[in-house]
Parts: structure tokens; sequence; C-alpha cells
């Protein structure tokens, strides 16, 4: 993959904090995850094409709420892989900061 990527994710806070960038893992820790969903879920999902990403979002009553943000992933903030489909991919964080260099997204910038 490239050394940096542009993405969007749903976010609960404007601007966005760590907290918007916990792993379905942590976030969910009492559902049982099947055994090929683990991996994914100790990573955070982000979306390449914000159509995408707010595709999904009207598909889930629970993502509603949550406002599109859009950052900058470099090699240094962790690990990212294409998974699932269409433009999802799962991000394993190792940066303690994730949110550092996401801000909302307005709806005017790159798609």
């Amino acid at each position: 993959r490239e050394d940096d990527v542009l993405v969007y994710r749903l976010v609960s806070s404007v601007p966005p904090t760590a907290s918007d960038f916990l792993p379905a893992k942590a976030e969910h820790p009492e559902r049982n995850f099947k055994p090929d969903e683990v991996c994914a879920a100790c990573g955070v999902s982000v979306f390449r094409s914000v159509q995408d990403i707010i595709k999904k979002q009207s598909l889930y009553k629970a993502l509603r709420s949550k406002k599109v943000a859009i950052g900058q992933i470099t090699c240094a903030d962790g690990l990212v892989l294409e998974t699932f489909k269409p433009s999802h991919m799962t991000w394993w964080l190792r940066t303690s900061t994730p949110h550092s260099n996401f801000t909302e997204y307005e709806g005017n910038g790159p798609e």
C-alpha cells in the first residue's frame, strides 16, 4: 500500500478524540466475535470513499448520529489493510493519538 492514505471514519466527537478510534473488540468486549472476525475486530474501520462510509452509516441506526471525519494515515500511525468491500480498510493503530490528523468532513474535499 501507499505510505500515506486519505481515509474517512465515523466519529462521535468534533473534533475527534482518541475514544473515537477504539477497535470494535475494545468498544464491545462482551461481543463474541467469530474466529475469522477477531483480527479485524482488533483494528479500526476506515473507508477510502466518502460515499461508501455515508452509505454504511445510512444502513445502521446506531451510526446515523455520528459525524464523518477525514484524515491522513501514515506508516508511523500503524498498519492498514483493505478488508471487506467496497472501500473498507482496517487500521491497526501504532499511535496513541490517531485522532490528531482527523477533522470533520464537511462535504467539499477529496472523495
